[in-house]
């Protein structure tokens, strides 16, 4: 459940008990957040703190009692939780502008709609997909928004950029309360292989567009904002939750192909969610994909190619961590045999069965370009010919890699002339002994043959 959904079931509670007492600290357990919290995500969302809503609620409320029953003032204002007559008229006219007495009197009116976050906020989806996948909504639009960031490059990078950002904060004189601030994060750059200690998370806070920010290390910028699809994570523990992170993402990708939209280019985000008083994030995690509809980038033509057959050795990898165990196998191949004994630059490519990426099935082969005469010293690899074939073809940096696969996939699928073949996908690194890096750059070759329409 996205916080969008959290703080809708909220409003439902509170509308449901206005002629009632209630306690915020309930509602914020109705929203599965602690009271500070719930306080700044309401009002980051709806424009009003939580206790003012409960008050302009049930005098709107009280409005429509007055003019349409005929109930006295006290019993009204008790009914809606006031202790006295005096109390009520002065809440009465300092909301609704006129004391009780005027509406029963004088042809004039106040109303203070009901707020429904998901109408506002949410698109309407196609049932069948939102019904399978019940947990991912699309965002109408993430409005633009100014914030305050630090992007810290080296290890633990996540706990350090919050570090940074917190003591800011304690010293900014702002507060999540009143100044309706959301915190945002994503890496940058994210890591390119498994084993890389050293990468970067950036932080952000947004703020208004009149607050002055001068320090050292925190910068100010505009996030345009876009088109999203959110979907929270399940169980995210204080400082984040990697495995529930990577399902997420792989929901996601399993959505994308199936919905209505293509992934984009603008930024993906993680939002987090709770705070403590020391501005410490404590757990809860919304994560953010850029998304397009397909219809916007059905007229953006592939490169088609032929890829002519060729000889190989391959190595397959199982299991959920199958796809990390091949990236460093591949680097490690490339140290020793980057170059073919004719000295040409040795093909380095693989795939794998996306679908299942994450889980205990979940496999990937990779191939090398190799000569007849090439001596195999690991056992494990065979020789096998890559048959090639004609395919779609794009080449992007490694850093986009993901979201650059199902922009393309999306292509075919709205192609008229092209449709997806059943030989393997291509992914090939064009790395070197150095490694992979956030620029590397990487070529997707997708299989294709023509519709004949």
């Amino acid at each position: 459940m996205n916080y969008y959904e959290r703080i809708q079931k909220s409003i439902d509670y509170i509308e449901s008990n206005l002629e009632n007492g209630i306690e915020i600290d309930r509602v914020a357990q109705v929203a599965y957040m602690s009271s500070s919290n719930y306080y700044r995500m309401f009002f980051a969302l709806t424009g009003y703190a939580v206790k003012e809503y409960i008050r302009q609620r049930r005098i709107s409320n009280a409005v429509r009692d007055i003019k349409e029953n005929s109930s006295n003032i006290l019993d009204i204002a008790l009914k809606y939780g006031f202790e006295s007559n005096e109390a009520f008229t002065r809440a009465f006219k300092r909301i609704a502008g006129f004391p009780p007495s005027a509406f029963k009197k004088n042809n004039i009116n106040y109303s203070f709609e009901r707020v429904n976050i998901l109408e506002k906020f949410i698109d309407i989806q196609d049932k069948e997909l939102l019904e399978k996948y019940p947990d991912i909504k699309v965002l109408k639009e993430l409005k633009p928004m100014r914030v305050a960031y630090y992007c810290y490059y080296g290890t633990e990078p996540e706990s350090r950029a919050f570090s940074v950002m917190s003591d800011w904060l304690k010293r900014s004189g702002l507060s999540f309360e009143k100044d309706q601030l959301r915190i945002f994060g994503f890496n940058n750059p994210s890591p390119s292989s498994p084993d890389q200690k050293e990468y970067g998370y950036e932080v952000w806070v947004t703020i208004g567009e009149d607050f002055e920010v001068n320090d050292s290390l925190v910068k100010t910028k505009t996030f345009e904002g876009g088109l999203y699809a959110v979907c929270g994570v399940r169980n995210a523990a204080g400082g984040g939750d990697g495995a529930g992170i990577y399902e997420t993402w792989q929901r996601f990708f399993k959505w994308i192909t199936e919905s209505k939209y293509s992934a984009a280019d603008h930024q993906w985000l993680e939002e987090h969610l709770h705070f403590n008083d020391e501005f410490e994030h404590t757990g809860g995690i919304d994560l953010y994909m850029p998304i397009a509809h397909k219809d916007s980038t059905a007229g953006l033509e592939k490169e088609i190619v032929f890829v002519e057959p060729m000889n190989t050795v391959t190595i397959s990898f199982n299991g959920k961590d199958a796809y990390d165990e091949a990236l460093k196998y591949m680097l490690e191949f490339v140290r020793k045999h980057g170059e073919s004994s004719r000295g040409s630059r040795r093909r380095v490519f693989c795939y794998y069965n996306h679908e299942r990426a994450g889980k205990k099935d979940f496999w990937c082969k990779v191939h090398f370009s190799a000569e007849e005469d090439f001596g195999v010293e690991d056992e494990r690899l065979q020789f096998e010919l890559f048959q090639g074939g004609q395919f779609a073809f794009e080449e992007v940096e490694w850093i986009n890699n993901g979201k650059k696969w199902h922009q393309l996939i999306d292509w075919v699928q709205t192609s008229k002339k092209y449709d997806f073949d059943s030989r393997p996908f291509m992914e090939e690194f064009m790395m070197d002994a150095s490694g992979l890096s956030p620029g590397t750059k990487v070529r997707h070759f997708m299989p294709v043959r023509e519709t004949g329409e």
